[in-house]
Formats: C-alpha cells, sequence, structure tokens
C-alpha cells in the first residue's frame, strides 16, 4: 500500500468513526440532556471512552507502536495532566497510551482536553469534543477564568473523577515558537530549552489551586512524549503517510500531597518539571527510549470488538447517506445546529452546564409540586 493511500485510509476510518459516532449516538443521546444531565454526561463518557479504542487499533493496525513505561493512570483518580507538546498530532497517539496506561480498567477514564477554542467549530470532531465536555481557552485569561471555573465546578457538582489534559508550552514545537521560546527565556534569564518550550503557568496553577480549594485533586500526571524515528507534525503529514513506527510515552503520577498548594510554588514546580523533561527527552533521543521497562501489552480482544464495531457503523453510515433521505434530514438538521451552537454561543458544554444549574434548580420545585 502506498503512503499517501495510506494515510488517507487511516483519516478516513478515523474520520468516518467520530462522524457515525455523533449521528448515530450521540445525537440520539441529546434530549436525554433535558431529562438528567448527569444521566446524559455519564452516557456521554462512556460513548467517548468506547471510541477511543478505535484510534488505538488503528495505530496498531497501521503499522505504528505505542509504548508507555513509568506509573500507571488510575481511572478514578481526579487528575490534572501535563504533557510536552511535540507535535499538532501528539493528541492522536495519545488514545493509544491512555488504553495500556489506565490500570485496571483500561477504557475507564475520562480524559478531557483543554484545547484552544477554534478546534470546537470543526464539523464532527470539534462537535463530538464539545458534547463530551472538553474546555476550549480564549487565551484572553479574563474569559478562560470564567470557563475553566464553570468547568470545574460542573463536574465537581456531578463528581464526575476526570483527568483534564493541558499543554503548558500552548503550542507545538516548531522553529518559530522554539524562537518565541528562546527570546523569553533569554529576557528572563533561563535557559534555552532544545527539546521543549518553556511552559505557560498561569493555566496550570489555576487548575490545580481550583480543585485543591474544593478537596478534589488526588493527583498530577507527568506524560512526556517522545518520537524516536519520524516526527509527524501535523495532520497533513498524517494524510500524506507520514507515521512513525513507535511513539514513547513516559508517565509519573505525583501524589495530591506533593503538589505545592500556594500559587507561586505551583509556578515553581511547574517550571522545574520542564527542566527535569528536558533533560529526559535528552536522554531519549540518545537512547531512543525512555528509562524503565516497558509495559506488556493490555488485552486486545477489546480493541477487535471496537475495529469490528466502528468500522461497522462508518460503512452503515455511508450506505444510509447514499440511500435514506430522512438519514439525509437528520444528517442536514444536527449539522446545522451544531454550526448554530458553535457561531452562536460558547460551545455545547457551556450550554450544557448552564441547563444542569437551572434543571437542578427545578427539582426542590417539582417534589414540592408532587
Amino acid at each position: 500500500m502506498g503512503r499517501r493511500l495510506r494515510g488517507l485510509l487511516y483519516c478516513l476510518l478515523w474520520y468516518g468513526s467520530i462522524m457515525s459516532g455523533f449521528l448515530f449516538i450521540a445525537c440520539p443521546l441529546l434530549p436525554l440532556l433535558l431529562v438528567s444531565p448527569p444521566t446524559f454526561r455519564k452516557c456521554g463518557d462512556l460513548l467517548f471512552s468506547c471510541w477511543e479504542m478505535y484510534p488505538a487499533v488503528l495505530m496498531e493496525l497501521f503499522g505504528v507502536k505505542v509504548i508507555v513505561s513509568g506509573d500507571h493512570i488510575r481511572p478514578d483518580d481526579s487528575a490534572i495532566m501535563v504533557m510536552n507538546h511535540r507535535t499538532r498530532v501528539d493528541w492522536n497517539f495519545l488514545w493509544g497510551a491512555m488504553y495500556q496506561a489506565c490500570m485496571p480498567h483500561a477504557a475507564a477514564h475520562k480524559l478531557k482536553f483543554i484545547l484552544k477554542d477554534p478546534i470546537r467549530h470543526i464539523p464532527g470532531p470539534g462537535w463530538i469534543m464539545q458534547m463530551n465536555g472538553f474546555l476550549y481557552i480564549t487565551r484572553r485569561w479574563e474569559e478562560d477564568q470564567g470557563r475553566l471555573s464553570r468547568s470545574l465546578d460542573y463536574l465537581v457538582a456531578l463528581r464526575r473523577r476526570s483527568q483534564l489534559l493541558i499543554f503548558p508550552e500552548g503550542t507545538d514545537l516548531t522553529p518559530s515558537s522554539k524562537q518565541r521560546s528562546d527570546r523569553y527565556a533569554n529576557s528572563h534569564h533561563l535557559p534555552e530549552y532544545l527539546y521543549t518550550l518553556h511552559p505557560k503557568t498561569t493555566g496550570f496553577t489555576y487548575l490545580v489551586r481550583h480543585l485543591q480549594q474544593v478537596d478534589y485533586l488526588d493527583a498530577v500526571y507527568d506524560l512526556t512524549i517522545g518520537y524516536p524515528d519520524l516526527v509527524p507534525q501535523s495532520e497533513l503529514d498524517l494524510l500524506n503517510g507520514k507515521m512513525p513506527d513507535q511513539v514513547h510515552f513516559h508517565i509519573r503520577r505525583i501524589v495530591h500531597t506533593e503538589v505545592p498548594k500556594d500559587e507561586e510554588g505551583l509556578r515553581n514546580w511547574l517550571e522545574e518539571r520542564w527542566r527535569q523533561k528536558e533533560q529526559v527527552l535528552e536522554q531519549f533521543y540518545k537512547d531512543k527510549s525512555f528509562p524503565g521497562e516497558a509495559w506488556t501489552r493490555s488485552s486486545r480482544m477489546p480493541l477487535r470488538i471496537a475495529f469490528v464495531f466502528w468500522t461497522m457503523l462508518s460503512g452503515a453510515m455511508l450506505l444510509m447517506l447514499v440511500i435514506s433521505p430522512i438519514f439525509q434530514l437528520w444528517v442536514f438538521c444536527h449539522a446545522l445546529l451544531f454550526v448554530g451552537i458553535s457561531l452562536f454561543s460558547t460551545g455545547f458544554n457551556q450550554l450544557e452546564m448552564s441547563w444542569y444549574w437551572k434543571w437542578k434548580s427545578l427539582i426542590p420545585m417539582k417534589n414540592k409540586l408532587s
């Protein structure tokens, strides 16, 4: 199979699974939000956890081996995850790492990314991530602080112990971003980094302190990603079949009692983590591996089931688009709905949270009337 054809097929299968899950499963769940937001959130998290196995198995089928070492991730942790952002497509390989890293239940985690706001507008992936409660930021702290606060309060109110992934560097490592990082380092008398960018600390410190104040932080996970052979820098590289043979992840779990509680301490703590990460990556690119033994792979049977299910669902979606006018209307209406939500609101997840507090205030009234 030619490289470009391989990349095209990979991206089509990946995107088809997203769209079919959105149309066949996520959209029919929408009425449940009006009846019970907590139940809707549980079902949405379960749907996404089941889908995450699909990109994990696709990587294996297309020759990408994900190797994980270090500490296991506990799915029931309420945690902040920090990771270096080597390329724009780090997230693509993270699914395979999460499947191996989470013990004892590989697909039981509730991972949510903190992403740039424009990503929520992408048809399909942006919509489903809005529905799954991913957090979007604008880089305007006055607005982002409110968004983060509402999202964290919502998760705490639902008692949903999620893992929130943030890229403290703010962007991926490119020549231009490295120049900006070096200028920052020189102006603040800091060392220049070769394998990472200097982290931005504001968002991280706010997330940690907010969860600490309500006693809802179990751990901080420090994830380091490394590419020992080929580095796909963007989604276009994946489309062209430029995929690495291996992607390595090293994970360290830091229990909440070892994490500082004051803002200045947290800033220094994160900066120290990045200094150590730079050293670890320097050694990684010499040895082509992280220290410690790689874990044995998790059970493959769930991955095989996921591959069959999501591939068949994508095929059913294509067939229905061709033969069913009713399904075509279904697609048009929901696409129109989410384009409208994306353009004229701050996102589905923000609407969900607003409705939850309204719904919760109505419950005592309903009990009195009954």
